[in-house]
């Protein structure tokens, strides 16, 4: 069993290699088709998106781990926790961590599917390349919308902000368990850790190919600005993008 084992290791690591080789290959060749400027076009934003499709596609799926053990780990304090407080605390972090597994299936980062469907729009076509380059241009301005939106939209932090807050009520005032906001605080810190370790490659890279393809047919790029200003009897700082 050990000997097969290791001949099918060897195996994969032959057989992987040539198959991401084709891969490439068969990719070069559909661009090959297309005319010099739409092809280098092409050959950037695919690079780019299968690029920042690797950190998208384990950022998924550790939040899905991160989360199904949190489930798992707290179910079970609250199936064979006697304190009514303990098991109450138990079982709202584990709701919450079906929250955030739901949310995670629910809207999983789109830059995860990476180039995968400019793959499957011919290049042979009359038409193939300039459809393929538009869509490519409409995927990399839809992922750095989604970026933007999922790390500074006051919602996304309002809404951990909030469900932590109901949780630690919850277990600090219905059950007289005070670790409920200790819970919560923790609960809050690991939701802004999500929020703001989501894949933010795509910024980047649209502004990297509308300085290097400035006759890009895509629309400009948002700009993000910072201001301080008056509120009240303090200040406030204002973004912009």
């Amino acid at each position: 069993m050990t000997t097969n084992r290791r001949r099918i290791a060897w195996l994969a690591l032959l057989v992987l290699p040539a198959a991401v080789a084709v891969a490439d290959d068969e990719t070069d060749a559909a661009l090959a088709r297309c005319d010099r400027d739409t092809g280098d076009r092409l050959r950037f934003l695919e690079s780019h998106l299968d690029g920042s499709s690797s950190y998208a596609e384990g950022w998924w799926l550790g939040w899905t781990a991160v989360y199904s053990a949190g489930i798992a780990v707290e179910g079970a304090r609250a199936g064979r926790d006697d304190d009514r407080g303990a098991r109450a605390e138990a079982v709202v972090s584990a709701v919450k961590a079906g929250v955030g597994l739901a949310d995670n299936f629910l809207r999983p980062p789109p830059a995860k599917e990476g180039a995968r469907e400019l793959r499957a729009i011919p290049t042979s076509e009359p038409d193939g390349c300039a459809r393929r380059l538009a869509r490519a241009e409409a995927i990399l301005r839809a992922n750095a919308a989604d970026s933007r939106h999922r790390r500074f939209s006051w919602k996304a932090h309002a809404g951990n902000l909030a469900i932590n807050l109901a949780g630690a009520l919850v277990v600090a005032k219905g059950f007289d368990e005070s670790s409920g906001w200790a819970s919560g605080a923790l609960g809050l810190a690991v939701g802004e850790g999500r929020i703001w370790s989501y894949p933010w490659q795509a910024p980047g890279a649209l502004a990297e190919y509308e300085r290097r393809f400035p006759a890009s047919g895509l629309p400009p790029a948002p700009k993000t600005s910072w201001r301080l200003e008056p509120w009240g009897d303090g200040a406030r700082l204002v973004v912009q993008y």
